[in-house]
């Protein structure tokens, strides 16, 4: 930032003699000659010359460019206090031209704000700023203005972005955002794009009031400018979902995922829950398990249950099955796989529903699970005409309260069975 205030002042004083002709031929030579010794950083020589030229000058331009080349010289050895102090006094001998004023009010804003002293840096630049803006509405508001003159444009887009910041830093961002937003108007009115931080700023100021339509909008300029930022797919999708917009935080992801911008797993496993909630299940399960193959997803229980439930809702019952054995592998106890063998029994697939059954058991079940895996143990294995297995399971399920009756049943009935044969 240092760089950049030497620069813009260092080109505010050359271009000054010959926007303002009240600044004599003498004094011109004398700012420049002490220009040409900061350059080569002889500070001392340049401050004795300061203050000959200083005590020579009468109030008025030239001193104020005086002045502005005495911060100059402290900035430049890294003493912003004394700096800001000469700079206030160009300021204060009212002597400026608007541009010239607004552009060195912003320096010592800037030199504030890297002192974190922000509302040292408001005080400083808000009231100039309103002050000019009033003076270019009056200007361009002018009867006797000519038609084909350009409007005054005194302010550069800095100065205001320099001030939204500054609030932003107090976070009042109801202060802040109206300035961001004039500071990116003024720079695309000249034809030039904002920077990508203004526009950042204006993005969290509009979030922090919760204002998401707003929000939604600046992300959109956002990832027009910078694309592969997969920060700003992922909070557009976020934003659209607090706007009630499912569909459209859905739309922004697949466009980022079709482009190549999404890899963080959150990005990815966002995309997929988003298309599960919007009824396409089997695209969903596609992607997660590519992306849980190629290990870019994490092997863990949540994922291979999420890739279970898109298979199920796809109807995929032969992937979401194997999905739930992947994810039992990373449990303690046997829930997922039991899960498994009821879809399987109720696609009539008995023996791979009693494999499961019995894997779900051994690895462990809460009680109410319990009775149930059991009842479905028998009843596969009497499907299967294993009627030895059959009985084993329904006598383990009388000792259970929720399901003794049933057992019961289905005992009785076993025993009819080896009675009357045929």
């Amino acid at each position: 930032m240092r760089l950049l205030i030497i620069v813009l002042l260092s080109a505010l004083i050359s271009l000054s003699h010959a926007a303002n002709n009240s600044l004599s031929q003498s004094t011109y030579e004398a700012l420049n000659s002490i220009q040409e010794l900061l350059a080569a950083q002889q500070y001392r020589e340049a401050e004795e010359a300061l203050l000959e030229l200083e005590e020579d000058l009468n109030p008025g331009f030239g001193l104020a460019l005086a002045y502005q080349l005495h911060g100059q010289l402290y900035l430049l050895q890294e003493k912003n206090r004394q700096a800001i102090e000469w700079y206030g006094k160009a300021l204060a001998l009212n002597a400026l031209a608007a541009a010239q004023e607004s552009a060195l009010a912003t320096t010592i804003a800037q030199l504030h704000l890297a002192a974190e002293n922000n509302k040292a840096a408001i005080a400083e630049l808000e009231p100039r700023l309103k002050n000019i803006l009033r003076l270019e509405q009056e200007s361009n508001n002018n009867p006797k203005r000519n038609a084909n003159e350009k409007p005054a444009d005194w302010i550069q887009p800095i100065s205001f972005i320099t001030l939204a910041s500054a609030h932003q830093l107090e976070k009042n961002y109801a202060a802040s955002v109206p300035w961001a937003v004039r500071g990116i108007e003024r720079a695309r009115s000249r034809g030039d794009q904002p920077k990508e931080n203004w526009l950042q700023m204006l993005m969290a100021g509009y979030y922090q009031q919760k204002s998401y339509t707003e929000t939604a909008a600046v992300l959109d300029d956002l990832l027009r400018m910078n694309p592969g930022k997969e920060d700003y797919w992922q909070q557009q999708a976020a934003v659209y979902q607090m706007l009630e917009k499912p569909a459209l935080a859905l739309r922004t992801l697949e466009l980022g995922y079709a482009a190549g911008h999404l890899q963080k797993p959150d990005s990815l496993l966002l995309l997929v829950q988003l298309l599960i909630s919007e009824n396409i299940p089997e695209r969903a399960g596609r992607i997660l398990q590519a992306h849980i193959r190629d290990e870019t997803i994490e092997l863990n229980e949540r994922n291979w249950r999420l890739l279970a439930a898109a298979w199920q809702q796809g109807r995929e019952r032969d992937k979401a099955v194997l999905a739930m054995r992947e994810a039992s592998a990373f449990m303690d106890d046997g829930s997922l796989l039991y899960r498994a063998a009821q879809m399987q029994q109720q696609d009539t697939r008995y023996q791979q529903a009693l494999t499961d059954t019995e894997a779900a058991l051994k690895k462990g079940l809460s009680e109410r699970d319990k009775s149930r895996a059991l009842m479905l143990a028998g009843g596969c294995a009497y499907e299967l005409k294993d009627y030895a297995t059959a009985r084993r399971y329904f006598q383990q399920a009388l000792t259970l309260a929720d399901v003794a009756a049933n057992a019961r049943v289905w005992l009785e009935y076993l025993d009819a069975l080896e009675q009357y044969p045929g």
